[in-house]
């Protein structure tokens, strides 16, 4: 497979983990049972988050290998501005509010989502 190939194949994850956070801040209710204990969507929130950090830091490693390191801030930017704008978004859905601290959720997932990029490839570099 052509590294030009792959380039834009590392994108798609990143691109359908967009649309699926889309949709769900889309839905008028939560389609998770929300009732097992208190900060349970804060939890939803971080891993829905650190997954998409994870294909973002997938599609921009892949698009220039050897600027690896150059790729967290971009990483931390996208994915907290996506945050922002999901719950901009979903404060105009019936039956949704916008939280900050669902914003802090986030925000913590794409950082865990670097932190593990970072200690990816740094131990590669080694």
């Amino acid at each position: 497979m052509s590294q030009s190939t792959l380039k834009h194949l590392a994108k798609i994850p990143a691109l359908f983990c967009s649309m699926g956070i889309f949709y769900f801040s889309s839905l008028p209710q939560a389609p998770f049972v929300m009732t097992t204990f208190q900060w349970q969507d804060k939890i939803f929130h971080f891993f829905a988050y650190l997954f998409y950090g994870a294909t973002l830091a997938l599609a921009l490693y892949f698009h220039d290998q050897k600027k690896a390191k150059k790729n967290i801030p971009w990483i931390l930017t996208i994915g907290c501005l996506y945050a922002f704008s999901d719950e901009f978004h979903q404060s105009f859905v019936p039956g949704r509010t916008s939280e900050i601290g669902d914003i802090i959720a986030d925000c913590l997932g794409i950082c865990m989502a670097v932190l593990l990029y970072w200690r990816i490839i740094d131990k590669k570099s080694v």
